[in-house]
């Protein structure tokens, strides 16, 4: 029963060519990966999400060059600090985004203000662990834009053997039944929240 809904969570796409890479915040290994995906050529650019106890260990992630977010946070209080990190061309962009409840779903809700404003983006590859794939193509199917073309991956580790405990397993399905739920009253919601976002934002 556990293997079933191990796969059932852990459905991953083949590696293809993408636009852009997004990962996730959380463990260390989705970083690393979705970076090797970008040097061989899978994908010109990564967007990372930094949750705020990535911050003091994102320099160790190799890449090329690094950024100081621990500096770039110290004004920010902890509970808010999250950042959305572009890495393109050698060069970052970072930009912190709204921490609400439901953390996946704030992470997708600000990736899809994200992609409104790089409409050249048309394809994107989503690098996460595997038992959290189910859940974010829930997300992403709900909050990105329609011609948005999202693949899912999971690292090498999580692929076809997740070393994930039976606790583990069950509250990540539990998670899904309850984003299945909310969803829907999420996406209703949006245009209304953007309006009240748009005003905010000239006040």
């Amino acid at each position: 029963m556990l293997k079933f809904l191990l796969a059932w969570l852990a459905r991953a796409d083949p590696v293809a060519q993408a636009d852009a890479i997004f990962v996730p915040a959380g463990l260390k290994a989705r970083k690393v990966f979705a970076i090797q995906l970008m040097e061989k050529g899978i994908a010109p650019r990564v967007l990372f999400s930094v949750g705020r106890f990535e911050i003091r260990r994102f320099p160790e992630l190799g890449l090329p060059q690094t950024i100081d977010l621990l500096q770039m946070a110290q004004s920010i209080p902890p509970p808010q600090r999250h950042f959305f990190v572009l890495f393109e061309n050698q060069q970052f962009t970072v930009e912190r985004i709204r921490v609400r409840i439901l953390g996946t779903l704030s992470e997708i809700d600000a990736l899809a203000d994200w992609l409104l404003v790089h409409p050249e983006i048309s394809s994107l590859l989503v690098v996460s662990s595997g038992s959290h794939l189910r859940r974010l193509r829930m997300c992403c199917r709900r909050s990105l834009r329609r011609n948005v073309n999202c693949s899912f991956v999971a690292t090498p580790e999580d692929s076809g053997n997740l070393d994930l405990n039976r606790n583990a397993i069950l509250v990540e399905c539990f998670k899904v039944a309850c984003y299945s739920v909310f969803l829907p009253f999420w996406e209703v919601a949006r245009p209304f929240r953007w309006r009240i976002r748009f005003y905010l934002d000239r006040s």
